[in-house]
């Protein structure tokens, strides 16, 4: 099997398990939106969530996919199974032992993090409070998150894609089954904090034995001198500057956020919600798929090929983002309002949440490109380029969410987002032009042509469909049947579009979807 299809047959993979994965995380935001709507609870909740995960990205996730593939995948290219084994062992042991520290430390001083990440929750007698209790039941999931990271990175460099993809169901799952028992907790926040915890177990839990059937045994070895082990850390230090720098951004996104009021950080989350969902199912798929290839070309020089990879993947991604960044931005409202009106969120809520969409839909694209053009620098051990990146873009952050947050408030934060994201893009394609030449740029922008003509078609239709007198409205059962047919009309409206003009990436996308292999569990 060739490498370019071999990697369309990893992001099919991916994508399947990741689709299922957001439609449950949708099915819990839904049932947390129902609980809470976008009151103080929601709030307190959504801080306390988002702190230990984005501590685990830092730690975690951005490590693991990072700096442990090109390393592990180059033992295996050469043979050395055996090293390569002990090496993975020697970085579970370390990060077990990092990790477990940083979370107890989370927990007891749980009050302190809560006012770094929202300070305007004091305004409101106790929220605060209910944040870091919430903070404190949730933050063991820095360490299960971590665990599942470190695992996710193994069977990744090993082309096992379908455990760790399958993963993230089982917190979706959890949290939701919890949502059903609140009324054995003193109130429903809580009960979803205790089920973010259980899942995160059972994210960790589920990699076990695709984990032993790959050759892996349970092995603590703590050896600061390992090379390999050296290596990585070498690769993570910039990479812990990068994640932070992310992460950084993201604080101040909150904490502008936390200062708007009820609901300013709740809806905030909520819209980022959304548009993860549009991006999990096939840009998260394909930039997890395409690190391995890129790390195992860059491990023998083989320049040209990582431009092809760079160039089938940057295609396809886009064929599928810009249409999705014109649906969104068109239909936020009737989106919002199907998946999330009901119960606790009410019409206010949906204005509320609408905002920030719109503007997060203008960054959908690039934020798309960003996660594929990094895992290029990283393949090549070049992770400092993308820190330097990251660091400018972090004060253009918080620049333009001084500038924004005035005029478009909970849309401020998320219009800032975007354009660093388009920042970071554009930087990072420019650079690795300079240094490696182009990677079919003039091929890419002939078929942007061509998605931007079908998305044009695709939103003339959408826009009259949805106006159109009677067609969205009445009761719920008929709201969700006219968004259904309108998203379905306009899916239909945009291939059938790009099939008229010939568009490649019709194919392609299919031999990523039109296979009957699979991977087992």
């Amino acid at each position: 099997m060739s490498e370019h299809r071999q990697l369309l047959r990893s992001a099919r993979t991916i994508s399947t398990f990741t689709i299922l994965s957001r439609i449950l995380g949708y099915v819990r935001d839904s049932r947390v939106a129902y609980l809470l709507g976008t009151d103080d609870s929601a709030d307190a909740f959504t801080i306390a969530y988002r702190i230990p995960n984005l501590l685990r990205r830092v730690v975690g996730e951005g490590g693991a996919n990072a700096a442990f593939i090109p390393v592990f995948s180059k033992y295996f290219s050469q043979g050395k199974k055996e090293e390569a084994w002990e090496f993975a062992n020697t970085l579970l042991t370390l990060a077990t032992v990092v990790v477990t520290i940083l979370t107890i430390i989370g927990v007891v001083f749980s009050p302190l993090l809560v006012r770094l990440f929202a300070t305007g929750f004091a305004a409101t007698p106790g929220k605060l409070e209910l944040t870091a209790y919430l903070n404190r039941i949730m933050f063991p999931y820095v360490l299960f998150l971590s665990l599942s990271a470190v695992a996710m990175g193994i069977l990744n460099s090993l082309h096992r894609f379908a455990a760790p993809a399958f993963a993230p169901v089982l917190l979706n799952l959890s949290t939701v089954a919890f949502s059903f028992f609140t009324g054995y907790f003193s109130q429903p926040a809580t009960a979803l904090a205790i089920g973010v915890l259980v899942g995160g177990a059972l994210q960790v839990a589920v990699q076990i034995p695709s984990l032993v059937r790959s050759g892996w045994r349970l092995q603590v070895i703590w050896n600061l001198a390992d090379p390999a082990v050296r290596q990585v850390g070498r690769l993570l230090v910039p990479l812990f500057f990068a994640q932070g720098i992310v992460q950084i951004n993201i604080l101040v996104d909150l904490q502008f956020a936390s200062r708007l009021g009820e609901g300013g950080a709740s809806s905030l989350n909520l819209a980022d919600r959304v548009m993860e969902l549009v991006l999990g199912g096939y840009t998260v798929a394909l930039s997890t798929a395409v690190l391995p290839v890129l790390a195992r070309q860059a491990a023998v020089r083989n320049i040209d090929a990582m431009k092809r990879t760079l160039n089938l993947s940057t295609r396809l991604i886009l064929f599928i983002t810009i249409p999705a960044m014109v649906g969104l931005m068109l239909l936020r409202y009737q989106i919002i309002e199907v998946l999330f009106q009901h119960g606790s969120f009410d019409a206010r809520s949906t204005e509320l949440t609408a905002r920030p969409l719109f503007f997060f839909a203008l960054g959908l694209t690039t934020i798309s490109m960003v996660k594929i053009i990094v895992p290029a620098f990283y393949a090549m051990h070049d992770t400092t380029t993308p820190v330097k990146i990251a660091f400018i873009s972090m004060f253009l952050n918080f620049g333009l969410n001084l500038v924004f947050i005035g005029p478009l408030g909970n849309g401020g934060p998320a219009l800032a987002t975007s354009l660093s994201a388009i920042f970071d893009s554009v930087c990072l394609m420019r650079i690795f032009y300079g240094r490696h030449g182009g990677f079919g740029l003039r091929d890419i922008g002939r078929s942007i042509g061509k998605f931007a003509v079908s998305a044009a078609v695709m939103a003339t239709v959408t826009y009259f469909l949805i106006n159109a007198p009677g067609f969205y409205g009445g009761g719920l059962l008929q709201r969700v049947g006219a968004l259904a047919a309108a998203i379905f009309i306009a899916t239909g409206t945009y291939f059938a579009t790009a099939w008229v003009l010939r568009t490649r990436e019709l194919k392609e996308l299919w031999g990523m979807y039109g296979g009957s292999d699979g991977e087992k569990l």
